[in-house]
């Protein structure tokens, strides 16, 4: 398995519990390690945790944790070639979804698979 599989595993786990600060901080520890295309995708999926956690603590306040998940989303797709092919659009799909309702999730696996 490669780190950058084991960073989405992780965080799927956390996710999937609506544990989005854990999953936030479980991708830091990658992100310090990583360089390259693969810092900036592991950055843009600890942007999609954060956005999350920041809805997750206050669903009024939107306005932050828009910003981060539309930050996050767009470094995810700069880097999708590194992303097994079809992973991404679930997880896209999925934060519009939420982003539309404006409803924080109880819990998201992200679903992403290394290339």
């Amino acid at each position: 398995m490669s780190r950058l599989q084991d960073a989405f595993d992780r965080a799927d786990a956390l996710g999937g519990k609506g544990r989005f600060f854990d999953a936030h901080e479980e991708l830091e520890a990658f992100w310090m390690k990583a360089s390259g295309d693969e810092k900036t995708l592991l950055q843009g999926l600890i942007q999609v945790a954060a956005g999350l956690h920041r809805l997750t603590l206050d669903p009024k306040k939107t306005d932050g944790a828009f910003y981060l998940l539309d930050r996050g989303l767009a470094k995810l797709r700069k880097t999708e070639r590194l992303l097994a092919p079809g992973t991404l659009p679930p997880l896209a799909a999925a934060l519009a979804k939420i982003r539309s309702s404006a409803k924080p999730p109880a819990g998201l696996a992200f679903g992403l698979k290394a290339a």
